[in-house]
């Protein structure tokens, strides 16, 4: 029966690192240090003991690794007892990964995975236990993606460069393991239904959110044009556009930002302590495409209640400064949110620049 068990359940590192930890250091308490006069020593705390290795270089001779400064607290002169080194290279146990073999080098005792048995077991057992969270967690994740926002024009593929697709792509996943994590997770911008970054993406097999094609946003983004003429921190001495009595919406945010409605994006983020923003960020002109860009933040915002969002934007390092100019506008408008960002680096393609579509080919 336990041998069914084992089999059946998943095997996980951290399973793997507490039988490590015991199996060398056995059932006793502490060691003693007769040799050094220092009489008795507690033994290191058990995830302390083995270090999972990372990098690409070390995986090729081992995946786990108890240095040697480790060796020495626990055992004399770092040597490992016969004994012991056998408990360590036959251990079963459920969850723990199969160990191929093992010796003691100078950077302390390194142990090899036998992945081949340990991707039998995983394929045998069917991936549906590693899809489940380790724990559940509670939360509102809304994933950003400046590259998809109109400027002013909805982008197509012809005009999403590599780097911005990579922001695109990493969104997608990134929302895929918070969704595993047990939070909500929600995706801005929404796009037109019919457009070609739409169908585009879905030929990527990612499921970003859609709208009709003829769906406005305007009340949205008139309430944010207005919280921004209303915002302590609109510089002074700006003049208020003249707003035609029988229009809305869309015109009437165009035609108010004519006068030249400026936000002193220093000052929200000094006086409000928020870190981390570049400090050459000064005042700011609200366009059109900005007051776009926070509406569709306060829509993708607007079903989450009871709890605080975190938004996180996920940008190109060439979209970067705009980026955090969006964030500061949104706070000086009055949202609330935390907000993060994470920048990509370029993708280079030497000797070419290839566009999102250009790649798909």
């Amino acid at each position: 029966m336990m041998e069914n068990i084992e089999e059946l359940s998943p095997l996980r590192i951290t399973a793997t690192v507490r039988a490590l930890s015991s199996a060398l250091r056995g059932k006793r308490e502490h060691v003693h240090g007769s040799s050094r006069g220092k009489g008795d020593r507690m033994f290191p705390e058990p995830e302390k003991l083995w270090f999972k290795e990372s990098s690409a270089k070390n995986l090729r001779n081992r995946d786990f690794l108890s240095p040697s400064t480790m060796l020495n607290t626990l055992y004399a002169g770092g040597k490992v007892p016969p004994a012991v080194m056998s408990r360590v290279l036959l251990l079963r146990g459920s969850g723990v990964l199969p160990v191929a073999g093992g010796e003691v080098m100078g950077e302390g005792l390194r142990l090899r995975v036998d992945r081949v048995a340990s991707f039998r077991a995983v394929l045998a057992g069917g991936t549906t236990e590693y899809l489940k969270p380790s724990s559940q967690m509670e939360g509102c994740v809304v994933l950003n993606c400046p590259a998809l926002h109109p400027k002013p024009n909805t982008p197509t593929p012809d005009t999403l460069s590599l780097g911005q697709l990579r922001t695109v792509l990493l969104a997608n996943h990134i929302g895929t393991l918070f969704r595993r994590k047990g939070f909500e997770v929600y995706f801005c911008p929404t796009l037109p239904e019919d457009s070609d970054v739409a169908t585009f993406l879905q030929a990527l097999g990612i499921d970003w959110p859609t709208a009709p094609a003829n769906w406005t946003n305007d009340e949205r983004e008139e309430k944010i044009q207005k919280a921004l003429e209303n915002s302590p921190y609109r510089e002074k001495g700006t003049e208020r556009g003249r707003r035609t009595s029988g229009g809305g919406g869309r015109k009437a945010v165009e035609e108010e930002n004519e006068g030249g409605l400026r936000i002193n994006l220093k000052q929200v983020f000094q006086e409000e302590g928020l870190l981390g923003y570049d400090p050459t960020l000064g005042t700011c002109k609200v366009h059109r495409d900005s007051v776009s860009h926070l509406a569709q933040l306060d829509l993708s915002t607007a079903d989450i209640t009871g709890t605080m969002a975190t938004v996180l934007h996920v940008t190109s390092c060439q979209d970067e400064f705009r980026q955090q100019q969006i964030a500061i506008l949104w706070r000086a408008s009055g949202a609330t949110h935390s907000q993060r960002h994470l920048v990509c680096g370029p993708v280079k393609t030497p000797g070419s620049h290839l566009t999102a579509a250009q790649y798909l080919q």
